[in-house]
């Protein structure tokens, strides 16, 4: 009986040996533990065909405002209807202009408008008024 049990003892041993035994079960433990994180991506919709994302553990997104990551707020970007090089109307704005009645293309805030050149009284130049 003490032949067999030990027989049945030696088998056992070389089984869980031979499977990894108890270095397995120590992984498996160390497993147990560990910290997983997850990359999330996150996209705004933005005026002009545009949009804005970013990445990271959390997120969230408002078109047309912008996308937070990981407690980071990235805004969508402005958008300006003026064309690039145009001078601002608070620049030209009570400035002498020639001749009376000319118009010129300009940039108020986000938006184009135009100024004219009115008459001052004198007969050559004027002044531009933006509206």
């Amino acid at each position: 009986m003490k032949r067999t049990l030990f027989a049945m003892a030696a088998v056992v041993s070389i089984t869980l040996l031979g499977c990894g035994g108890s270095a397995a079960l120590e992984e498996a433990e160390s497993t147990e533990n560990q910290t997983v994180s997850q990359q999330a991506v996150c996209t705004a919709v933005c005026s002009g065909g545009t949009s804005v994302s970013c990445s990271g553990t959390t997120c969230s997104s408002t078109n047309y405002q912008g996308v937070t990551c990981n407690g980071v707020f990235t805004p969508c970007p402005t958008t300006s209807s003026c064309a690039p090089g145009l001078p601002t109307c608070q620049s030209l704005q009570l400035k002498f202009c020639s001749p009376v009645g000319a118009t010129k293309e300009c940039c108020w805030g986000s938006y184009s408008e135009i100024c004219s050149c009115n008459s001052t009284g004198s007969t050559a130049s004027g002044k531009w008024g933006c509206l």
